[in-house]
Formats: C-alpha cells, sequence, structure tokens
C-alpha cells in the first residue's frame, strides 16, 4: 500500500484501530481473486487473527496454507476545497479523500473443529455485545446446547497468522492547520454516517 511517511499510522495505534472496528474483508488469489467480508476478532500482538466463514461459501475451501490480505476499512469522506481558507488566498487546490486504513498480510489456517469455533464464535460475541445491549448481553449458553452444536456445523473457522501489517491514515497531514482544521469543520456540517468521526481524527493530528 502506497503511504507517504506523513501517513503512516502510529503502532499504537493500530491495535485499538482494529479494535474498534472488528470488520474486515477477507482477499485471496488461489483460484482467481476472491473476497469474504468477515467480523474478526486480533490478539494483543496483533499476530493472530480469527474468524469463520458460512461453510455454503466455497471461499475457504481452497485457501489452507495461501497468502491472504485483510483489508480493514476506517472512517472515510470526500474533503471539498471549499473547507480551505488557502482557497480565498490563491486558489489553488483540489478535492481529495481521507480515509484510515489497514492491510494485514499473513497466511490462512482453516480451522474445523467444534472446539476452536465455539471459541470464536464466543469470542466475537462477547466483544460486540457490551456495544449494543442496553441490559445484560446476550451470551452464546443462553441458546440450547444442542442449536449452538448445529449453528457451529454450519460454519468454518479461518485463522490468519500475521506476517505483516501496513497501516495508513490520510488525516490531511499534508496540509496546513488552518486548511485541516477547516476541512475538519466543514466536514462536521455534512449529514452523513461517520463524517463527525473523520473530523475528529483530522483535529487531533
Amino acid at each position: 500500500m502506497y503511504t507517504p511517511g506523513f501517513n503512516q499510522m502510529a503502532a499504537d495505534d493500530v491495535l485499538p484501530m482494529l479494535r474498534s472496528v472488528r470488520f474486515g474483508h477477507l482477499v485471496t488469489s488461489v483460484d482467481g481473486l476472491a473476497s469474504t467480508p468477515l467480523p474478526f476478532l486480533v490478539d494483543d500482538d496483533v499476530s493472530i487473527v480469527r474468524a469463520h466463514f458460512a461453510r455454503a461459501n466455497d471461499h475457504w475451501r481452497s485457501i489452507d496454507g495461501a497468502d491472504a490480505l485483510l483489508v480493514v476499512p476506517g472512517h472515510d469522506g470526500y474533503i471539498s476545497p471549499q473547507w480551505y481558507p488557502s482557497k480565498l488566498e490563491h486558489a489553488k487546490v483540489v478535492p481529495t479523500w481521507n480515509y484510515g486504513v489497514i492491510h494485514i498480510h499473513g497466511r490462512i489456517e482453516v480451522r474445523d473443529d467444534a472446539e476452536w469455533k465455539l471459541s470464536v464464535v464466543s469470542d466475537l460475541t462477547d466483544e460486540n455485545e457490551p456495544d449494543v445491549s442496553g441490559g445484560t448481553p446476550w451470551e452464546v449458553n443462553d441458546a440450547p446446547d444442542d442449536f449452538i452444536s448445529k449453528q457451529l456445523r454450519a460454519i468454518v473457522g479461518v485463522q490468519l497468522n500475521v506476517g505483516r501489517v501496513e497501516a495508513k491514515q490520510k488525516w490531511s497531514q499534508n496540509r496546513n492547520d488552518a486548511d485541516r482544521i477547516g476541512a475538519a469543520n466543514g466536514l462536521s456540517e455534512v449529514d452523513r454516517v461517520g463524517a463527525e468521526e473523520l473530523a475528529h481524527q483530522m483535529r487531533n493530528q
């Protein structure tokens, strides 16, 4: 991934972003290009990513041991040159698109043992339920054991053993502070999902 030095994400920011997003696109090129969107879990060292496929999704069948890329998108949005104070000074401004993204490169390990799959399903649930539950979070063991066993047979686990991480945050770092803050303020007025979050990132560079 092309990443100028000023767009390089700090190492300490990688894990928090991964655990904030928790969703990515697993891309392989074994039998032609294939991509599957997946919620995932990542360990503290960003060395192992765990997820699961629907068994009916043929993508998993040919990728055990293959190299793969997990693309994890952050907030993104169009940046209008109208928001730059420098437009009034010299008009030498153009639009751009700001975004955050992490690319995780690694090797796939397909896992189909029930214990491993139960672990990843339980951990995914425990990771995400607190964000949406107004009361007591739902747990896997709230459902009948035979029902859960049936559901586990309908999925196949996948583990990405991480070899390399590329992390980019394009938050107008190449602009002066006035232009960057002007663009952030402009984004705050946009009625679009994620616009305010992107503006927050830009203000805090």
